[in-house]
């Protein structure tokens, strides 16, 4: 499947867009590339760019007042890429977002996106239930995972998408689960012994 192919499916699965709607964005899309430890946005700057990831991972963390870096979310292939509030009210974001792997994006321009809602009213919608599902991702995460012991925060992650432990350092899931890298040692041991 190409990246642009990748793209018509997502949308077509979160906001139903239909494959005439879509053909009016066809030359709007960019594929870019991007190297483990390369940022998609500083910390600082505006996101232009609405993303669908292809391949790879990336993390969004945020620095505490000691400047510690807490990952708020490791964004997996098949998901959206985008600082949202900064995308949608174009002013600067105060997150980091950086590939964690080698990976791929295929990505649309804030300006072209407000051009195909201008001209599509099926585009308009887009806009709306992209914003829903984005939303849907933040509760999901937080609420989630709010009130969960360190142990089951660890094993809802092994539910939910297992493969990230095959590709993401631990040190970054630890961060992720809000705890630190010795506990996660600690509960991955554990239930290992459990398993025996």
């Amino acid at each position: 499947m190409d990246n642009l192919q990748a793209a018509r499916l997502f949308l077509s699965y979160c906001c139903n867009l239909s494959e005439e709607e879509f053909s009016l964005s066809v030359k709007m899309w960019k594929t870019k590339l991007y190297d483990k430890g390369e940022k998609y946005i500083k910390s600082g700057q505006t996101c232009r760019t609405a993303s669908f990831i292809v391949d790879g991972y990336f993390k969004t963390y945020k620095r505490d007042a000691e400047g510690e870096q807490r990952n708020v979310f490791i964004h997996p292939p098949g998901q959206t890429l985008v600082s949202f509030v900064s995308f949608v009210q174009q002013v600067p974001c105060d997150h980091d977002i950086e590939a964690i792997t080698n990976a791929t994006v295929i990505s649309i321009s804030y300006d072209d996106l407000q051009e195909l809602y201008k001209v599509s009213i099926e585009w308009a919608k887009v806009g709306r239930l992209f914003a829903e599902y984005a939303y849907k991702l933040v509760e999901d995460r937080f609420l989630g995972y709010y009130d969960l012991s360190p142990e089951e925060r660890y094993l809802k992650l092994m539910d939910e998408a297992p493969e990230i432990f095959n590709v993401v350092a631990l040190k970054e899931i630890s961060s992720f689960l809000g705890m630190e890298f010795q506990s996660l040692c600690r509960i991955r041991k554990r239930l290992s012994i459990r398993k025996s």
